[in-house]
């Protein structure tokens, strides 16, 4: 008989991190790799998707990865990009946006820019040290 366990990779404290991301096979990649963590994670498929998010009355996210600049613009990103700094639920999570192409996008001070393609461990130490702080940041 074979035992496969899988473990956390990382000593990181887990947190509660919300992907946005509208392919749905890298959607499913990066969660599994944010589960395997021991992270807890929710999915969306683009900005309309966060903007409906915010207002569940579920746990506030220690860290928002949004998937940007591929294909159309999507029409809630400057709903979005505003909500990100003034909105109470998303002003406090740290900010990645995995990005294609810039299309003149802005963003807020605080998110880090990872561009695609990008190796999924260089992901996961951007989370892992945002989780670390936010642990020591408590709401």
């Amino acid at each position: 008989m074979i035992n496969t366990e899988i473990s956390k990779t990382s000593a990181a404290p887990a947190g509660f991190a919300l992907v946005m991301e509208s392919d749905v096979d890298l959607r499913a990649t990066i969660c599994s790799a944010l589960l395997l963590e021991g992270h807890r994670v929710e999915s969306v498929a683009d900005c309309a998707g966060v903007l409906s998010w915010r207002k569940s009355l579920g746990p506030l996210p220690d860290d928002l990865l949004l998937a940007l600049g591929a294909g159309e613009f999507d029409p809630d990103w400057a709903t979005l990009r505003v909500a990100l700094d003034e909105d109470a639920v998303l002003s406090r999570a740290s900010v990645i946006v995995l990005l294609t192409i810039q299309n003149g996008l802005t963003f807020p001070a605080r998110a880090r820019i990872v561009q695609k393609p990008f190796a999924i461990e260089k992901l996961m130490a951007l989370v892992a040290s945002d989780m670390k702080a936010a642990a020591q940041n408590p709401v």
